[in-house]
């Protein structure tokens, strides 16, 4: 009989002084980091009809890994995928994650990047924890 303990990974808000080095400190060696975040705000303006713009929390992962969400007043957002047709009612956090995962991972091909491919998994793996995982792993499918 395997002895198995569950991994815990948890997130922690970025506070705003630390806000500016973000993308620098966990993407700053993948080729073209300088519009990702433009890329998740408007990748999410395609998936969510309600998203007009707003706020974003910044978050890193105590497994090294990082994404934003979009701090709005909504409880639910409902994202559509127009890539697989899979759609979803999630969380602000939920919806950043799913997004964050998308960008991740289309990046990581188009780069080629080890630490692309690292984020991806670290925050693949926070999303296989997150109360809301099997919305987000429909979403990003």
């Amino acid at each position: 009989m395997t002895n198995t303990t569950e991994c815990t990974i948890t997130m922690a808000l970025v506070p705003d002084e630390q806000r500016l080095d973000f993308w620098l400190n966990h993407f700053g060696r993948v080729k073209g980091w300088t519009i990702f975040e433009v890329v998740i705000f408007t990748t999410m303006g395609q998936f969510c009809d309600d998203y007009h713009g707003g706020y974003w929390e910044y978050c890193t992962l105590s497994n090294g890994g990082a994404f934003i969400y979009p701090d709005l007043n909504n409880e639910k957002l409902t994202l559509f995928n127009p890539h697989n047709g899979n759609e979803a009612d999630v969380s602000c956090e939920a919806a950043g994650i799913a997004v964050c995962l998308i960008l991740y991972s289309n990046w990581s091909f188009k780069t080629e990047s080890d630490v692309m491919c690292e984020r991806f998994y670290q925050l693949r793996d926070y999303a296989a924890l997150h109360a809301e995982s099997i919305a987000i792993f429909h979403l990003i499918d």
